[in-house]
């Protein structure tokens, strides 16, 4: 059993298993990931099986960890800790003093022991549809958007906003933006900042009035504007998880943040 750089040719056994799973993930997101942090994107393998997966993104101080995944008949072999310890010493190395993660109630266990606390829960939303995807008029990436996002989480992260805008629609303006980003059969709102409500409405509007498609959206529950904004779309809870993080406490603001940029795996 070895641990090694998750390659190319990792991606698709690791799409299967994660479908598997039920996650929703994509060829794009781990090119990203591979791309960005190849240090800290890792596989577990044994006589040329890949048993385990992680990834492990630095943004400028900050980390995110994502794609903890162990196939059922390996569990309980220590597999997910090694990779999990791992990808937080390349994160470490590289200069990140928070590092982030969303848990299931199976795994907080495991990131508690290596010194994560709860700061909130993660809410994922979704609005039916049938329809095929009919994306918003794109509006170039903004400087006030970067702002508002650094204002969200604490630092700055310019590379995966550039990721998300380039994959989808970006709209917006001065007080807010909304990324939309395709996920096969369906669409991901995310990353989506605003300032202030209204912002947040209006950005939303836009995209409900377009789209005839399934639309998913992960939103931090201490956000106490997200729900009524949501329920009145006709978007459900379909699921929550643990936002944890470890290392230095970030200047965290929930209030401005209305979508993630990820399912999960990249903050």
């Amino acid at each position: 059993m070895r641990i090694a750089r998750f390659t190319p040719d990792d991606i698709h056994p690791f799409l299967a298993l994660a479908k598997d799973e039920g996650w929703i993930s994509h060829r794009r997101e781990l090119a990203f990931l591979l791309e960005r942090s190849p240090n800290g994107c890792l596989v577990c393998h044994e006589d040329n099986q890949a048993l385990g997966f992680v990834t492990a993104v630095r943004h400028e101080r900050s980390g995110w960890i994502g794609n903890l995944l162990v196939r059922p008949g390996s569990r309980g072999r220590g597999i997910g800790s090694a990779l999990f310890r791992q990808a937080m010493e390349v994160l470490a190395l590289e200069g990140a003093v928070t590092v982030w993660l969303t848990a299931s109630a199976a795994g907080r266990p495991l990131y508690e022991r290596n010194g994560f606390r709860c700061c909130d829960t993660i809410r994922r939303w979704e609005r039916d549809g049938a329809g095929r995807p009919k994306h918003p008029a794109t509006t170039p990436l903004l400087p006030d958007w970067r702002a508002i996002d650094y204002l969200g989480w604490g630092d700055a992260r310019d590379a995966l906003l550039g990721y998300a805008a380039a994959g989808g629609s970006a709209l917006g303006a001065e007080q807010g933006f909304l990324m939309l980003q395709p996920l096969g059969g369906c669409s991901q709102i995310g990353p989506f900042g605003a300032l202030v409500g209204s912002t947040a409405e209006a950005l939303l509007d836009q995209v409900v009035a377009a789209s005839e498609e399934r639309l998913l959206l992960d939103v931090p529950a201490a956000n106490r504007a997200a729900p009524r904004m949501l329920t009145a779309r006709r978007f459900t809870v379909m699921g929550e998880a643990d936002l944890m993080y470890a290392g230095k406490p970030p200047a965290y603001h929930p209030e401005c943040i209305y979508g993630l940029a990820s399912m999960g795996s990249i903050g």
